[in-house]
């Protein structure tokens, strides 16, 4: 992804691509869907050609290497199909897909000024979720729940989930995975799909197939239908003030319950596999949520 940084995030299983867009705000990046996201809808269909605003890269024949964590059972720490042999080196897992695309707004600073903050669905979700989140915080700004954006995204097509150990160092959560597109093809040509539901195993063939690109082939499983399997997101940063900062014109003001925030789209910090507040909204939070929005 970007040199020298990581700035995607990983999903183990994937995320259905549906609702899935460049722009959408959300409270929990580990769990995208939940919590009433705005779904921003500038650009829903990669089929079109990218705005302006927009950059999309084929990447083809592609394996992503994924995060650590569990997915339908399967911990890359804690094999599912016996312990392995410590000579094969470290486990680590992998999504494959022959067609790969990747997202990414280009200046996300601007996208936020121009297109989220131009939006009257976007402002109503952040004024009501800021709103309801300063009701309960009472000033208190540990316990409001963070603001993301979707700044980046790789989408894969039918993807292959592999389990592997490798002696091969290049193996990063949220960058590619260190095999050529004949090693990407050979991963996804082990893999058995019943093209309904995700399935793992392995066809049946010689055990010498079990070794591509210098890499011990454990487990393999099929994905069908386009998912999300790594995501860039950038934190949306908020003042929050009295009634008497408000100003007309000024985009990035929003008027809340009681008060004033201003917001902005920080490009310095990046969701990470292994942070993030823990999200817990509960009934009161919703309920000052709709009161919110009532108004």
């Amino acid at each position: 992804m970007s040199k020298g940084k990581v700035t995607y995030i990983t999903y183990n299983a994937g995320i259905d691509g549906k609702h899935l867009h460049l722009g959408n705000l959300v409270h929990d990046f580990k769990n995208p869907s939940f919590y009433e996201p705005h779904v921003e809808k500038a650009y829903t269909d990669i089929q079109d050609s990218p705005p302006d605003w927009a950059e999309l890269t084929q990447l083809g024949n592609y394996a992503l290497t994924l995060g650590a964590g569990s997915e339908q059972g399967h911990d890359a720490s804690n094999p599912s199909t016996g312990s392995a042999d410590e000579s094969e080196g470290p486990r680590y897992r992998v999504a494959a897909a022959e067609k790969t695309t990747k997202l990414e707004i280009k200046d996300p600073e601007e996208f936020f000024e121009e297109i989220t903050l131009s939006s009257p669905d976007a402002k109503k979700w952040l004024s009501s979720h800021l709103s309801a989140a300063e009701t309960l915080a009472k000033g208190n700004s540990a316990t409001r729940p963070e603001i993301w954006m979707l700044t980046g995204l790789v989408l894969m097509q039918h993807a292959t989930w592999t389990s592997l150990s490798s002696k091969d160092s290049g193996f990063v959560a949220g960058e590619k995975a260190p095999f050529d597109p004949t090693g990407v093809s050979n991963i996804r040509r082990l893999s058995i799909s019943e093209n309904i539901k995700p399935t793992f195993g392995f066809r049946a063939g010689d055990e010498k197939e079990k070794h591509v690109s210098g890499s011990v082939i454990h487990e393999t499983g099929k994905y069908p239908g386009t998912r999300g399997w790594a995501a860039q997101w950038q934190k949306v940063e908020f003042q929050i003030g009295g009634a008497e900062k408000w100003k007309e014109g000024v985009k990035s003001l929003l008027k809340l319950k009681d008060g004033v925030a201003m917001v902005r789209i920080n490009e310095d910090i990046y969701a990470k596999n292994d942070e993030g507040k823990k999200v817990e909204l509960d009934d009161a939070y919703w309920e000052a949520f709709i009161d919110a929005t009532d108004d």
